[in-house]
């Protein structure tokens, strides 16, 4: 049964872990919820923006000089707050107990800059405290259980003494807090665990005194404040070791990254660069990597969608999996830059998946991507090229009876262009529902969109981009014609203003040409800048010089998320 001393030491944790977010963007305008259409994520995934908010187009602005974000309290993302809980207790990860799995804190939720981990959004409200409380309590209950103690703290078999207590709040709480406890912290949580062991037991006392720690704001929160120097705030080494490790590798910061970083080393922008690649490289780092690709593209909504096809339950999952390993593929394996990703021409299949689209031959010799059943593959040449041509986003982007080109359209528009979604107007008309043999799609959206009143205004900047994905069905596959009609993949894809970029014909032709525009390789670079700096206070262009390598393809995508570590805003921030 839980004391009144500890129970008012976790909601006094809670409440301080509150207070912290109200203040958890210093300097940031404020941002509210996405806007957009498309299904729900997987579980882990975040949710996908639903509604009709424009989303920001300051990502793809072209930056004339590198600005300097505000200082940020980052509050963990769920992942984040996961894999540092993890890390704290190796003795148990050893021993096959997976400590993250007990924490149940709703995914995160995306910004208007389709973030997941925007410090804007990642606030503490009443029911994230509730679910991090009930997390705290439930790890620290399975960390101070019998069977797991002795594996944690092997004195609280020989010793459990207040000795042992100390040795364990200083350790767990510099692991958790990715610092050494300041003395005032020591001392607290020392007072509480006496107050709680002194009216019950040892094992009790730090069972909600890690409850309690797990609350705390130094837990919950990242800190890129800083001390004032020179006009400026300077991060201290523990708060550039802690994003080093946090953006790039997905946890806390190591003993060794914490040591590089207290001996001055990764004030070195140079060295900062490094040790970010090598995060990438890891395997918390290739999930930080699927993580900015999913929110940039918003692949996983295929895993939403039903189709009235055999088994699409399990292609739309093979889908998903099958879009995550063809960017691993290009971007971590190959180093591609923004033009492989549009115009590889090469999938990553497994045998469900080579079954539906009705090809992927031989296994490419010498490609990292292929494990157990799944191989990379050529796509022929009816299959189109890249990113557009995957599966996940061809299906992702149709409705369960047809194509959509306003839908696909609105992918290139929006995600590879920056461009702002305008807002419906009302009473927006239906398009006639396919028939067969009758009208192409293509047919009845022209008919509606473009032929008059509110919708020309708006869908002629999207609807002929996405024309040029019809020869693709509703579940992703390759037709020659709709039900026997020709098809016309032809279009134009202009700016908001009406200005034409470029004319194509068909998918690839489509790829290949947006590949060579710099604005798309300087939007998705906006977007992996913001990713990185979780949103950035509300202040865009941090990494000018880095963006301008990308969008000249001097680097490719991995070498440019890397590079971002050297950029200033990585070692401070605005000063007072």
């Amino acid at each position: 049964m839980r004391t009144n001393a500890a129970a008012a030491l976790v909601l006094t944790a809670a409440f301080a872990a509150t207070v912290v977010g109200c203040t958890a963007t210093l300097g940031d305008p404020g941002s509210g919820s996405a806007g957009g259409t498309g299904g729900q994520a997987p579980p882990g995934n975040g949710n996908l923006p639903t509604g009709n908010t424009p989303t920001v187009d300051k990502l793809g602005n072209a930056c004339a000089a590198t600005q300097i974000a505000p200082p940020l309290l980052r509050r963990l993302g769920t992942r984040e707050y996961a894999a540092t809980v993890q890390a704290a207790f190796p003795a148990l990860g050893k021993a096959g107990v997976d400590v993250s799995s007990l924490i149940s804190i709703s995914d995160d939720t995306l910004s208007k800059l389709r973030l997941g981990n925007d410090a804007s959004v990642l606030l503490v409200g009443n029911q994230t405290a509730k679910e991090v409380m009930a997390s705290a309590e439930a790890v620290a209950a399975t960390v101070t259980s019998p069977e797991s103690f002795p594996l944690v703290l092997p004195c609280a078999s020989s010793a459990p003494d207040e000795a042992c207590a100390t040795t364990f709040i200083a350790d767990v709480g510099a692991a958790l807090c990715r610092r050494p406890l300041k003395d005032d912290e020591r001392a607290r949580y020392l007072a509480a665990y006496r107050s709680i062991a002194g009216r019950s037991d040892f094992r009790t006392g730090l069972k909600w005194t890690l409850t309690a720690i797990l609350q705390s704001p130094a837990m919950l929160y990242r800190s890129e404040i800083g001390t004032a120097k020179g006009g400026a705030y300077q991060l201290s080494p523990d708060e550039i070791a802690a994003a080093l490790a946090y953006d790039f590798g997905g946890g806390p910061p190591s003993a060794a990254l914490l040591a590089r970083a207290a001996g001055g080393a990764l004030s070195d922008p140079t060295q900062r660069i490094a040790e970010a690649r090598q995060l990438l490289l890891t395997a918390g780092g290739r999930q930080v990597l699927q993580q900015l690709f999913r929110q940039w593209s918003l692949y996983p909504r295929v895993i939403a969608e039903t189709r009235a096809v055999d088994n699409f339950d399990v292609v739309r999952q093979a889908m998903n999996d099958e879009t995550q390993r063809f960017i691993d593929e290009v971007v971590v394996n190959r180093k591609g830059g923004v033009k492989d990703l549009l115009t590889a021409p090469l999938t990553v299949l497994n045998p469900t998946l080579k079954q539906f689209y009705g090809y992927g031959g031989p296994e490419i010799a010498g490609s990292g991507a292929g494990a157990g059943d799944w191989t990379v593959v050529d796509r022929p040449a009816e299959a189109g090229v890249g990113l557009l041509a995957q599966g996940a986003i061809l299906a992702g982007n149709a409705h369960p009876d047809s194509s959509s080109p306003t839908l696909r359209g609105l992918v290139v528009f929006e995600r590879l262009l920056c461009n702002p979604r305008p807002l419906p107007p009302a009473n927006v008309p239906r398009i006639e529902a396919a028939a067969p043999g009758v009208k192409t799609t293509r047919q009845r959206y022209e008919q509606t969109h473009a032929a008059g009143g509110a919708c020309p205004v708006c869908h002629t900047q999207f609807d002929p981009i996405g024309f040029g994905f019809e020869h693709f069905d509703q579940t992703g596959r390759y037709r020659a014609d709709e039900g026997g009609l020709p098809i016309d993949a032809s279009g134009t894809a202009r700016a908001p203003d009406g200005t034409s970029l470029f004319s194509f014909d068909g998918l690839t032709d489509l790829s290949q040409k947006l590949a060579a525009l710099p604005q798309v390789a300087n939007c998705l670079g906006g977007f992996a800048e913001a990713f990185v700096f979780g949103g950035g206070g509300g202040q865009s262009c941090l990494a000018a010089e880095q963006r301008q390598a990308l969008t000249q393809g001097q680097t490719g995508l991995l070498d440019f998320v890397a590079a971002l570590a050297g950029a200033p805003s990585f070692a401070q921030r605005q000063g007072p």
